[in-house]
């Protein structure tokens, strides 16, 4: 699937639900819309930021701790082939 139409479907998904917790919102009763369960709902949805930051950053990680390990095995591959390519130069013409 490409990265347009993830991108479709998440912002039809986002929209929808803003749609729906309109919806909601008129069809609850008072005592659910006081400031005190609209703190509730705060609290809850910096909870779900954090947290979501917080993978975030750890599956960032992860991928840069893996390049890094396929970056340094190709440098160190490379090394190997030349060192091998000189000890076999030394050998004399036989050995091309």
């Amino acid at each position: 699937m490409s990265a347009l139409a993830i991108g479709w479907i998440v912002f039809a998904l986002v929209f929808g639900s803003a749609m729906l917790a309109m919806f909601v919102h008129s069809k609850l009763p008072e005592d659910h819309l006081t400031s005190d369960s609209k703190d509730v709902v705060k609290l809850g949805v910096a909870l779900i930021a954090t947290m979501s930051a917080l993978v975030l950053s750890l599956l960032i990680a992860s991928a840069k701790t893996a390049f890094d390990t396929r970056s340094n095995q190709l440098v160190q591959a490379s090394a190997d082939i030349s060192l091998l390519d000189r000890a076999l130069a030394r050998y004399g013409p036989e050995t091309k």
